[in-house]
């Protein structure tokens, strides 16, 4: 019996916890990181004032805490948006198709948080190491598809993709184009960069000149 009951109240604390990070995230997402304080994110989650303060001690860290939540949470959905775009493909274009138009769709607007985590670590040190492991936890995610299509360097390679990725959706976010433009723009940039790691370096360069 008391093992059930702690195992309630744990699973309660849990879920209180997780409540506190998601409420974090759309208060980062609405109003930048100064707006995230223990009484606001305590009354976004709808519970108690002290309930942020409970959970983490100072602001700081309930931004870095909630950042890696959603980062964890945002690398389960790019690996399963990936694996969906892949799964039957018939062609590397098709598949590129399929994910462009998948990256997009799911874009929302708690991606805006992840955005305005990163300005602020331009000018708080203290953040850019949990910068850091989201963009490697990214990377992790698409390296592994990024060997399989045929990329020379995966790690490269992926490096490259979070930054195309990271790079259209933030312009989406603040001037977006129609979405049929965005499509074919991303979907262009996205093939140019798996054929340059595809090819190595000499082989690459050689087809570049070709073209002047």
């Amino acid at each position: 019996m008391a093992g059930r009951v702690r195992g309630a109240q744990q699973e309660r604390s849990r879920e209180r916890r997780e409540a506190l990070l998601r409420a974090a995230i759309e208060l980062i997402a609405e109003g930048g990181t100064r707006s995230v304080t223990h009484r606001a994110v305590s009354a976004r989650a709808g519970l108690p004032p002290a309930s942020a303060g409970y959970y983490f001690t100072t602001s700081q860290e309930l931004i870095e805490q909630a950042l890696r939540f959603h980062v964890r949470e945002w690398s389960a959905s790019l690996s399963a948006v990936i694996d969906g775009a892949a799964k039957s493909a018939t062609s590397v274009r098709q598949f590129g198709e399929r994910l462009v138009r998948a990256l997009i769709a799911g874009e929302q607007g708690v991606s805006v948080a992840v955005y305005e985590v990163y300005l602020e670590a331009a000018r708080n040190p203290a953040l850019r190491e949990v910068v850091q492991e989201s963009m490697a936890a990214f990377e992790e995610v698409a390296a592994g598809h990024l060997s399989r299509l045929g990329a020379r360097d995966p790690r490269g390679a992926a490096k490259s993709f979070v930054a195309i990725v990271d790079g259209f959706a933030l312009h989406r976010l603040a001037n977006p184009l129609p979405h049929e433009e965005h499509v074919e723009a991303l979907l262009v940039t996205m093939s140019g960069m798996l054929l340059a790691h595809r090819l190595d370096r000499d082989e690459l360069f050689r087809r570049i000149d070709e073209v002047r």
